[in-house]
Parts: structure tokens; C-alpha cells; sequence
């Protein structure tokens, strides 16, 4: 007993040192961090009716929640001062299979595209596992941001990984992509529904 115990308290001190590390790197990220309110989470498979009735956050044709993130620069900024421009919102981590595949997909067309804005938020990971993972695949058309308490994600509703918000250029969501790999033709097709055109 007194073993288990001791086991126990070993690991509450690694949780709090681990929540400790994760805290002190949303304060100096090297890449964006967001910067939301701690919304609640809705009840499971949410996004599903989320994507069937209109008019809620997080739901199509609702007004996509704000957020805001420290930009490469340390430049504050938030979605709605991207108003004005189709945003392509995926949300996703490095450990997510479809997450990693699509993501060539995503930087190809965030090349070809740009009048859209492709902002990749990040799951609860570290700024150097994020880091890491953009050299790997040379990704430099995207604008990675952190969401290291998960307070992004939970105000989309977001369920599962990837999920992919299609955004309009009065900040309106206009199409919902679960799941994937996306391939290059669906993310336009995603475009084209928020109003960026083909």
C-alpha cells in the first residue's frame, strides 16, 4: 500500500511539472499560441448536429468564434482581423494519421491560394513537436497556431481529428470537413462553398 502511494505522488509531481512545461511555453511560443476563453464542452457527437442546424457556434453558417495568437513576429493578433478573406481553419496534431497525410494537400493549395488565409491549430502540444513537424514536411504556407489547454477546439465543438472550418470572408463558416485525408480538390471545393472561388 505504502508503495502504491508513493507511486501515486510520483506521478501527481510529473503531471504538475508537466502542466507547469506546457504553461510556460504558451507564454513564449515559438510559434502562434491561442488565446480564447474556456468555453464548455457539448454534449457527445455535438459536431455532427453542429453541421445540421445552423445558427450556433461552432455550426454552419454561425459566425466562426474568435481567437486570438502571438504571431512569428510576437504581433497579437485574432480572426477578425482576417474579415475580408475566405480562412481555411483545420484543427489537428502530430500524432493524428489523416492529420499528417492531409497536410501536404493543405500547404499545396494554401501555395496556389494566396487570397486565403490557412491557420493549422495545434492540439495540446508543445512548440518544439509543432516545430519539428513543419520542418519535417516543409510546410511553409501555413500558419501554425498552439491551442496548448484545448480551449480553441472545445469552442468549435471539435470532436475528432482532423476537423476542417471553411470560412467566409465575413467570418461566417460555410462548410465543415471531418475526418480525412483531404485531397487538393476538396479543400478548393471547401474554398469555393466560403466564397474563395476555384
Amino acid at each position: 500500500m505504502l508503495r502504491l502511494w508513493r507511486l501515486a505522488a510520483a506521478m501527481a509531481v510529473l503531471a504538475a511539472a508537466a502542466l507547469a512545461f506546457f504553461s510556460s511555453d504558451a507564454q513564449t511560443p515559438t510559434i502562434p499560441a491561442a488565446a480564447t476563453d474556456v468555453p464548455s464542452w457539448g454534449p457527445a457527437g455535438a459536431i455532427y448536429e453542429q453541421i445540421a442546424r445552423p445558427g450556433t457556434a461552432g455550426r454552419i453558417s454561425a459566425e466562426a468564434p474568435l481567437f486570438a495568437w502571438a504571431t512569428p513576429q510576437g504581433q497579437l493578433t485574432n480572426l477578425e482581423a482576417l474579415r475580408g478573406q475566405p480562412v481555411v481553419i483545420n484543427f489537428w496534431a502530430t500524432w493524428c494519421v489523416p492529420c499528417r497525410e492531409e497536410m501536404p494537400a493543405l500547404d499545396r493549395v494554401a501555395a496556389s491560394r494566396p487570397d486565403v488565409v490557412f491557420l493549422e491549430i495545434d492540439l495540446q502540444e508543445n512548440p518544439e513537436a509543432v516545430t519539428a513537424f513543419f520542418a519535417r514536411y516543409g510546410l511553409t504556407h501555413l500558419q501554425p497556431v498552439l491551442d496548448p489547454q484545448g480551449k480553441t477546439t472545445t469552442r468549435y465543438g471539435v470532436l475528432s481529428l482532423p476537423t476542417t472550418f471553411f470560412v467566409d470572408r465575413d467570418g461566417v463558416i460555410q462548410h465543415i470537413k471531418i475526418g480525412g485525408p483531404m485531397s487538393d480538390e476538396e479543400i478548393q471545393r471547401g474554398i469555393a462553398k466560403a466564397g474563395g472561388g476555384s
